[in-house]
């Protein structure tokens, strides 16, 4: 099976991560039976161009059948997805905060849900699906759904996304004694306005993300430097001890660092697959193949 990545244009790397599409025709044979997405801070437009497929949180305990446009917030457990024959996924992994100066609601309480995307871009964003559906190829859909978010660009907004990206290269520079009153005066601001910010941006506060952002990157070192012991993974990462690394691993993936890294062990780096945030889903790592556009 053929997982499709391509970077924005310039007009839109402040914002968006990459463009991705899955499709899973009749017949190729499903290598897995679930897909776990682990929690990340991105969060992903989707767009299903084929049969319905589903999806599980840790939050609400239910399989959800997802045939429309969605918004998959940012989230902080584990999801799980099952996916059949003829499902055709188009889309679009947004940085943290990216697409906050795209749309006229706030982050403020949306984590951890997926949404009907018509209650974020309204009815028109019905038309976009179809207009999507109808074209012939990845290439061709990145284009519309570029031209799409770039008309929907609020000036006024930049202000604050500006301010919270600032903030969040700050944090992936510091390590897990970083005190964030400290970061807020860094930043010439104080706690309270930073986290009023973080979640008005992004959805959740300032501690919690820098949580998340160690573990983002302890991934990222566990697939792309396997010849680290996870101590030292853990010291990259910017975890106090191996069992602060553990502990705090265990609690977003649901398995140790050692135990994870068994896992996607057989899936072999290479430049494509660490450029990508993909590593989020060890099936991607494990049963396809990136075709970077």
């Amino acid at each position: 099976m053929v997982i499709k990545y391509k970077k924005p244009s310039v007009f839109l790397a402040h914002l968006v991560s990459h463009f991705w599409e899955k499709n899973n025709p009749p017949d190729h044979k499903i290598g897995y039976e679930t897909e776990t997405v682990l929690p990340e801070t991105y969060l992903n437009l989707t767009f299903s161009l084929g049969t319905p497929y589903f999806r599980f949180s840790e939050k609400d305990g239910i399989f959800e059948k997802l045939h429309t446009p969605q918004l998959a917030a940012m989230h902080t457990v584990r999801n799980f997805y099952k996916h059949q024959l003829n499902n055709h996924i188009f889309g679009i992994k947004f940085l943290p905060g990216g697409l906050y100066p795209l749309v006229s609601n706030d982050f403020l309480g949306i984590t951890d849900v997926t949404l009907d995307m018509e209650l974020i871009f309204g009815k028109e964003v019905n038309d976009l699906a179809d207009e999507l559906y109808h074209l012939p190829d990845f290439e061709g859909r990145v284009a519309c759904i570029e031209r799409f978010l770039m008309q929907r660009l609020m000036e006024r907004k930049l202000q604050k996304f500006n301010f919270v990206r600032l903030a969040t290269t700050y944090l992936s520079t510091q390590n897990a004694h970083t005190d964030i009153a400290k970061v807020a005066e860094e930043l010439n601001t104080n706690y309270k306005a930073l986290s009023r910010t973080f979640h008005e941006v992004i959805g959740i506060a300032p501690k919690q993300f820098a949580q998340m952002q160690r573990f983002e990157r302890a991934l990222q070192l566990l697939f792309s430097e396997m010849q680290l012991s996870c101590t030292e993974i853990g010291y990259k990462a910017g975890y106090y001890d191996q069992a602060h690394f553990i502990r705090e691993f265990k609690k977003f993936a649901g398995q140790t660092p050692t135990e994870y890294l068994e896992r996607i062990r057989p899936a072999a780096p290479s430049a494509e697959r660490t450029d990508f945030q993909q590593f989020f889903s060890p099936e991607h790592l494990l049963f396809y193949n990136l075709e970077v556009c």
